[in-house]
């Protein structure tokens, strides 16, 4: 048994390994391509993955790290959303004859801190891990040739990196101060029995609920989370887009749930203040933006604040309709990130909306895989995404939260407003002398793939709306 709970964290070692590989290849290695880095990542994530996978219930140091049906759920996805931004990420450094090396050791070394904070037991090993990835997610933003780096961007995340580091130190200060233990078991148990917490117990536990929600970039700790997304390069923009919000939402939800639930009936409110306002807000800057990636980062705060309403109110239910959501909203966005490799002109990749005039003419299966994923964004039937918004709103609706209902319908008619100005630049605009160049085999490889989930659950709903509840009921 002692072995098996030794061998629990080969896929952490694997990661290692990974990079160490990655090193050799670079160093000894003549004739180094982006496949190559590529090749090592793919290999050493997948064998992580199965990994995980096997040793689900097994735990090195379960005071400080353990692993359980949850934990293995949220990294499972964590490594397949790597696995797919991997892939499309090589078909960019390929297109732009650049190498890749940072980048896939920058995303090893990420997900090793990403999945180490996902198992985390005691505050101090998640406060190392969340700050160090968070950290080196400036690593990314670098990865953008200097020259064309907006320095402000890159400033303003460096300022919030310290922010991050202050609220996390602060809390940990505030714990000892009040003899708080820093494992989850021991602090949830040290709160229960208090017979009336005070401000301070609040403070500690807002701090770094705070942190969690910066780092989220959930309003209204939202200002990097566009600038970054937008000012990164495309492979960097996708991956920071998919694998960190896994991370940060499994994390949230396990303190929330195991260590500051005895102050949850406080602290709820503040969550859902939270989410409504990442919701209005990710409408309005859907609206308020030309840059495509910028776009998109708004409506993953908009779905993100959808996600966190459900999660706020810490039951099954809610927990269950959250969680569907995030999947749904995961598929159609990567959809949308496939598209965005695609869209290309003389080698040079797109990011204006009026770049895109005269898409459907010269590339009309680019433009409808667009059309469908945004359909599916805005929750319109038949699209899957409609599945999702029919679950968060059915749970609103159970628990008689119809402000809510009303205020995610109002913001979905601003994002709807968003999306059609995109739409008409694609379908109706004049193309003038606009080009496009041939899309990757790959990118419609990853399209064909991600249609055919969509289409399975749009024919079969029962798949995720009762089967998979099923599944993730006994796993939640």
């Amino acid at each position: 048994m002692m072995f098996a709970d030794h061998i629990s964290m080969l896929p952490e070692f694997l990661l290692l390994c990974g990079m160490f590989v990655l090193l050799l290849a670079a160093r000894f290695r003549q004739n180094t391509t982006p496949k190559t880095y590529f090749t090592v990542s793919k290999i050493a994530v997948a064998a992580a993955l199965l990994g995980t996978v096997v040793f689900y219930n097994q735990s090195f140091m379960p005071g400080w790290l353990i692993n359980d049906s949850y934990t293995t759920l949220f990294k499972t996805l964590i490594y397949i959303a790597a696995l797919a931004s991997f892939y499309l990420g090589c078909k960019w450094f390929l297109n732009k004859n650049r190498s890749s090396l940072s980048f896939y050791l920058t995303a090893l070394f990420s997900l090793l801190l990403l999945t180490l904070a996902v198992s985390a037991q005691n505050l101090l090993v998640l406060s190392a891990c969340l700050t160090a990835a968070f950290v080196l997610n400036a690593c990314f933003i670098r990865l953008h040739p200097f020259d064309e780096v907006s320095r402000p961007v890159l400033r303003r995340y460096l300022w919030g990196c310290l922010a991050v580091v202050l609220l996390l130190a602060a809390s940990l200060l505030l714990f000892r101060r009040l003899g708080i233990p820093y494992d989850y078991a021991g602090a949830c148990t040290y709160l229960e029995h208090l017979h009336r917490p005070g401000g301070l117990h609040y403070l500690a536990a807002v701090l770094l609920i705070v942190s969690l929600l910066y780092m989220l970039g959930i309003a209204p700790f939202h200002f990097w989370y566009a600038d970054v997304l937008g000012g990164s390069v495309l492979p960097a923009g996708t991956y920071l887009t998919f694998i960190p919000p896994l991370a940060y939402l499994a994390v949230l939800v396990n303190l929330l749930s195991n260590v500051f639930f005895p102050l949850y009936g406080q602290l709820r409110l503040f969550l859902t203040g939270c989410a409504a306002l990442s919701v209005i807000l990710g409408a309005v800057g859907a609206n308020s933006e030309t840059n495509l990636r910028k776009l998109f980062a708004y409506v993953a705060l908009f779905n993100l604040g959808i996600v966190l309403m459900c999660f706020s109110e810490l039951n099954d239910n809610g927990l269950l309709s959250g969680f569907v959501c995030l999947l749904v909203w995961l598929l159609a966005q990567f959809g949308v990130y496939t598209v965005f490799y695609a869209f290309k002109r003389k080698g040079d990749y797109l990011t204006e909306t009026a770049d895109l005039a005269g898409l459907a003419e010269v590339r009309p299966y680019i433009a409808a895989a667009m059309l469908i994923f945004m359909v599916s964004l805005l929750g319109t039937p038949p699209m899957l995404g409609f599945l999702g918004k029919l679950s968060a709103i059915n749970y609103l609706i159970i628990e008689g939260s119809y402000a809510f209902i009303g205020l995610i319908l109002a913001a979905l008619l601003l994002l709807a407003y968003a999306f059609l100005n995109v739409i008409k630049t694609i379908y109706f605009d004049a193309r003038g002398g606009n080009t496009f160049d041939r899309a990757d085999k790959g990118v419609y490889i990853c399209l064909m793939v991600n249609l055919i989930l969509v289409l399975i659950s749009i024919l079969n709903p029962r798949y995720l709306m009762h089967d998979a509840e099923n599944i993730l009921s006994t796993i939640l």
